[in-house]
């Protein structure tokens, strides 16, 4: 399951940061092949966040640093 607007707003007021794909995304998988736990490829070939709990310990920053474009933050 993707995350979806209601998760955010539930995360925001729990204080949980969570990761965030913007549009310049270019597909190239590297965030997946890092943290497929948090990251998946849509139809149109971007990655998006899956819906969890918790994104800590669970290599985003890997992948925030390893995004060729980008792409990948932190919000909170």
């Amino acid at each position: 399951m993707l995350l979806t607007d209601e998760q955010i707003i539930k995360l925001k007021e729990t204080w949980v940061r969570y990761p965030y794909v913007n549009d310049s995304c270019i597909g190239c998988s590297a965030c997946i092949a890092i943290s497929s736990d948090v990251f998946t490829m849509n139809d149109e070939w971007k990655s998006e966040v899956l819906s969890l709990e918790s994104y800590e310990n669970l290599g985003v920053d890997d992948s925030i640093m390893a995004c060729p474009v980008e792409s990948i933050k932190w919000l909170d």
